[in-house]
């Protein structure tokens, strides 16, 4: 029961100091890095330069199509001004950590 009571504990101080560990999110020097600029935000010229490099990475151009950059920017700009800025991005990021998973098609008998 004593070793059980040790693990526990141990285990208990731990978890904090893990999550502490953790890789910290980038901190805005991914968005830097695009915002050729240094204006704070994203324009059009700077996603589709951004949607270029993802689509050469992953092989597919269909990526970087106009109609796509501007989906992604109309879905992105919650304040509707044109441009995409931390807020926004960071907004979309939690949207999609914390969107329930998808349930999966029931197949028709």
């Amino acid at each position: 029961m004593k070793t059980l009571t040790m693990t526990a504990a141990v285990l208990a101080m731990a978890f904090p100091a893990l999550a502490s560990a953790q890789p910290k999110p980038d901190d805005g020097r991914i968005f830097a890095m695009i915002d050729a600029n240094g204006d704070g935000k994203l324009d059009k010229a700077e996603v589709t330069r951004m949607a270029e490099m993802r689509a050469q990475r992953q092989g597919d151009p269909t990526l970087a199509s106009p109609e796509k950059v501007d989906a992604f920017i109309k879905h992105v700009d919650a304040n509707k001004d044109g441009v995409i800025d931390k807020t926004e991005i960071a907004a979309m990021r939690d949207a999609r950590a914390s969107a329930p998973p998808a349930e999966a098609p029931t197949a028709a008998n």
